[in-house]
């Protein structure tokens, strides 16, 4: 069988919530299969195999551990870290360097992603309908109502939408929390949704897309983990909408060689989806989003498990 590293943690606010999805995947590994170790990230040269109350120190020399005088070899890493240094990309040069595959996308494309402004400015250069942004800047000219947000966060941490000028100096000091570099971007009144896909075989595979509706002004981190928010899977939208969201989503993933299960959200407004991020490493914990998607589209959780997995 192939030992393989469920890898979680890292140093970003993610943290607990990338336990909870490295959990979620231990839970529903076909343990026929695979030898699975929860490996917990303390920082980039620094790794913990988590088995029940013990820590045991991973070898960097070729990401082994010792256990009862024996050595193990960790084969393949399932990525679930949300935020640094997992999602950013910054372990993707260490595992290629002792062939270890991993489940995330190369290093290019996760610094490129993980980065909302400098992503979407990309984005709209290939031709993709974004929201208007700029980076912060001290006494810049603002149009209320926007949104403000860190440029490279997960899990709708530090985003606020901001309604006038009187709660920019708060709502600011919210978002550099969580990074220093701010984005002011245009707010986009419109129906939320998400559309989840990942690597099946040769082909891509599109999950039913989840509409998100909040009790807040925004999903924001409140809506998103303290159950203010509907997650309707499938969402309530036109076949024709449906079918534009799915083909934008394929389209990218394509074009941006992105790898395993990513998520790319939207705001459709007068009938044009807005993109609004890409999530590389988007939640698995039983809560999350992309777990609703597969049980709505008839995929056992643990199958596609094994579909990542077998793809490296």
């Amino acid at each position: 069988m192939q030992n393989i590293a469920i890898l979680m943690g890292g140093i970003s606010k993610e943290k607990e919530i990338s336990i909870k999805s490295a959990q979620t995947i231990r839970k529903y590994i076909d343990q026929k299969k695979y030898c699975a170790y929860e490996v917990l990230c303390v920082d980039k040269n620094k790794f913990f195999v988590v088995i029940e109350t013990k820590k045991i120190p991973v070898d960097l020399n070729d990401f082994s551990f010792m256990i009862k005088r024996k050595r193990i070899k960790l084969e393949k890493v399932f990525m679930m870290i949300h935020g640094v240094p997992g999602e950013n990309g910054e372990l993707c040069t260490y595992f290629e360097s002792i062939d270890i595959p991993y489940t995330s996308c190369n290093e290019k494309i996760s610094k490129l992603t993980f980065n909302k402004f400098q992503c979407n400015k990309y984005l709209k250069k290939l031709g993709y309908t974004v929201p208007e942004a700029r980076i912060y800047i001290k006494n810049m000219e603002i149009n209320f109502p926007c949104i403000i947000k860190p440029s490279s966060t997960g899990s709708s941490f530090g985003i606020s939408k901001i309604n006038n000028k009187k709660d920019l100096p708060k709502l600011l000091q919210n978002a550099k929390q969580y990074g220093d570099e701010i984005i002011i971007e245009e707010f986009i009144q419109g129906k939320e949704v998400t559309c989840g896909l990942f690597k099946f075989g040769k082909n891509i595979k599109i999950l039913p897309i989840t509409e998100i509706i909040s009790e807040n002004e925004i999903f924001d981190y409140d809506a998103k983990y303290n159950g203010k928010s509907i997650e309707k899977t499938p969402a309530d939208i036109t076949n024709s909408m449906k079918k534009k969201i799915e083909d934008i989503s394929r389209k990218i993933y394509n074009q941006l060689t992105l790898s395993g299960v990513v998520r790319i959200d939207f705001i459709i407004k007068h009938n044009k989806p807005y993109l609004i991020e890409i999530n590389t490493v988007p939640g698995f914990s039983e809560e999350s989003i992309v777990p609703k998607m597969l049980k709505c589209a008839g995929i056992d959780i643990k199958t596609f498990i094994s579909t990542q997995i077998d793809s490296l």
